[in-house]
């Protein structure tokens, strides 16, 4: 009898599984595992821990680009000057020159200083996050037999669909999912692709006039990837009860799973364009 329970168990299991209640079950559990996954990537120091060796790469990198930011900083340096000395319309008093001076002073301090002050703008960001997110609870979760009942019952291809169905859910499911934790890991990659840039950039600066936007736009488009980190935090918080606003209803249970895709979609697509939001919210 033991072993007749046994065989008889595993093709019982076996047919659960193929019907499509472990796969509605899953879903729920993948969602809340990949939620939980992106919201602890997210308050991940990027200098720090197992991310110290890439951050030391970027330094050496930035290190190596500082020859040529601060050859360029001395060039803008002197375009400005120039540029100040020939101009018909204003004198060049001593008031001006000292600007210049000090302008290329504060320029200096800023790019040598720069790898220094990202980690810790960062863990503002981080510290600020983290209040955000708080004791983040993730709770999607629904009766998987209730909703392949349902499922079931609406069609009249039966456990076929119902397999089907819950197949292509729990992919959608796992998809958008990743999708969040993918764009918190790019948020990281686009970090490390802008600092070691960051003298080069700031070098403009020297320049003052239309030349200095650039490295205006490199100092925002730095607080752009580290603040979205904050927007991210929000539409991770609320994403369970974002989720939950949909109530099961087994008389169109077809209908419900595709609104259960519609609002995972729209989470994954709101982080995905956080740092868009951020820059058009903030002038970032």
């Amino acid at each position: 009898m033991g072993l007749w329970d046994s065989v008889t168990g595993f093709f019982e299991d076996l047919g659960d599984f193929f019907s499509g209640k472990s796969f509605f079950e899953m879903s729920g559990y993948v969602w809340n595992d990949l939620m939980d996954l992106g919201s602890k990537v997210l308050v991940k120091n990027p200098t720090r821990g197992v991310y110290k060796e890439t951050w030391t790469q970027v330094s050496d990198i930035y290190t190596t680009l500082n020859t040529v930011a601060v050859t360029l900083m001395v060039l803008f340096f002197v375009y400005s000057f120039c540029r100040e000395s020939v101009d018909l319309h204003t004198d060049m008093t001593m008031d001006r020159t000292i600007k210049l001076f000090i302008r290329l002073i504060i320029v200096t301090n800023v790019m040598s200083l720069a790898l220094t002050w990202m980690p810790k703008f960062m863990k503002w960001a981080r510290v600020l996050t983290k209040a955000i997110l708080g004791e983040a609870k993730f709770g999607f979760y629904f009766d998987g037999a209730e909703i392949y009942d349902a499922v079931t019952e609406a069609s009249g291809w039966g456990a076929l669909v119902a397999f089907l169905t819950s197949f292509l859910f729990f992919l959608f499911t796992c998809v958008c999912g990743f999708m969040v934790v993918f764009t918190i890991l790019n948020r990281i990659i686009k970090i490390y692709m802008i600092a070691p840039f960051a003298g080069v950039a700031l070098s403009t600066l020297a320049a003052g006039g239309q030349t200095a936007q650039v490295g205006y736009s490199y100092i925002k488009t730095f607080f752009g990837y580290v603040l979205s980190a904050l927007l991210i935090a929000v539409v991770i918080v609320i994403s369970t009860t974002f989720i939950d606003t949909i109530s099961l209803d087994s008389e169109s249970a077809i209908i419900t799973l595709l609104g259960y895709c519609i609002k995972m979609g729209a989470i994954s697509s709101a982080v995905k364009s956080s740092d868009a939001v951020m820059q058009k919210a903030f002038g970032l």
